[in-house]
């Protein structure tokens, strides 16, 4: 197998563990806490500990031997701990499982820099490679309602995760391309926004963009719920979800690397507001069907502007513990809102999102307006 194929096969495996710890974490967590904001708070800590994992897991000094030895037994671990979760082993057994992920996780962030790095040329975005990922992880987590066969799914995933992830490390990875970063998981695949960006108001909707699948990651078996008394399908659910997140990137990543740069805030900022607009005024389950679409539009095409834009990547030797915590704090703010009021809760926090992306465009374009002589 060529490398090029190794790194994309690695990025897909990295991109389902990802999306199927994200949701999966929380779908487990559903039936063993005693709250929603008890929920969040676990996906939260999955965050925070996959960022403190992949400043590790993602050093150049890590030979390949050890990582691969690590993918193995984290698997073994991860999965262990997700069986005796849902039989009788309860938040304890689930902390390790959170613990576990998180590394392994990381451990396939590793994967992906060195396959990268081995490569003579640089790589191209790997959007692809991250919808067949997510694709996985939606078939993996299929109805994340039944948490004891949900467990037995995600656990095979890991397994069988870990094992190939094993297979396409390279044992002597020869250093080819010049690494611009590290700090993103999957080596720039998901990077970090670089620090001070929330500085220029004119990338605030894209900034907010890149945040605006959080709330709905950890919220996503909570909207199952929802939807499932309205006679929609657990698995369709999280089918749309994870195309929402995904297709507009595909099929618009020819053109995106040829747009203006003031042409995706503004795609962003209308996909955002229509997304507010939806989930304020359209009625159940339609508002969470609407805001899904609309907002992780708004998502896919952010994440996708970021792969071209090197402005936006993360920068050399900085920590993904950053972009973990600021994570971690939007997801918890979301969980103190769904526990309040419910749907209502998620409703408000994504039609937040669609009204500040506006009122950034709405300051940018008085500020650039010509003044008019008296």
């Amino acid at each position: 197998m060529t490398t090029t194929l190794r790194l994309a096969a690695a990025r897909a495996l990295a991109w389902a563990l990802l999306l199927g710890g994200w949701v999966g974490v929380g779908a487990v967590a559903l039936a063993l806490t005693p709250n929603l904001l008890a929920l969040h708070a676990l996906v939260a800590a999955w965050l925070v500990v996959l960022g403190v994992a992949a400043t590790v897991a993602t050093r150049d000094s890590l030979q390949a031997r050890t990582r691969r030895l690590a993918l193995v037994l984290g698997a073994l671990w991860t999965a262990g701990a997700l069986v005796w979760a849902v039989h009788g082993g309860g938040l304890p057994a689930l902390l390790l499982a959170l613990c576990g992920w998180a590394g392994l996780t990381a451990l396939a962030s590793g994967v992906v820099r060195s396959l990268r790095q081995a490569q003579i040329t640089r790589p191209r975005p790997p959007i692809a490679a991250a919808s067949i990922g997510a694709l996985c992880a939606a078939l993996a987590i299929g109805d994340p309602s039944h948490a004891q066969a949900l467990a037995l799914r995600l656990g095979l995933l890991v397994v069988l995760a870990a094992v190939a992830l094993a297979v396409l490390q390279l044992s002597d990875p020869r250093r080819g391309a010049v690494s611009t970063c590290r700090a993103g998981l999957f080596d720039c695949s998901l990077p970090a926004w670089p620090a001070g960006a929330w500085h220029d108001v004119q990338q605030w909707p894209t900034l907010l963009a890149g945040l605006a699948m959080l709330p709905m990651m950890a919220a996503l078996p909570l909207m199952v719920a929802w939807c499932r008394a309205e006679s929609i399908a657990p698995q369709a659910m999280v089918l749309l979800h994870f195309a929402a997140m995904f297709v507009p990137a595909l099929l618009l990543r020819r053109a995106m690397a040829h747009w203006h740069p003031r042409v995706l805030p503004v795609v962003c900022t209308l996909l955002l507001a229509a997304g507010a607009l939806i989930v304020l005024c359209a009625s159940a389950p339609f508002n969470l069907l609407g805001v899904a679409l609309a907002q992780g539009a708004a998502w896919s095409l952010a994440w996708a502007g970021q792969l071209w834009s090197p402005e936006r990547r993360s920068r050399q030797g900085t920590s993904p513990l950053r972009a973990a915590i600021g994570y971690a704090v939007v997801t918890l703010a979301v969980g103190v809102a769904v526990q309040a009021l419910g749907p209502l809760g998620l409703a408000l926090a994504q039609a937040a999102l669609g009204l500040v992306a506006v009122l950034a465009w709405g300051y940018l374009l008085a500020r650039h307006a010509p003044a008019h002589a008296p």
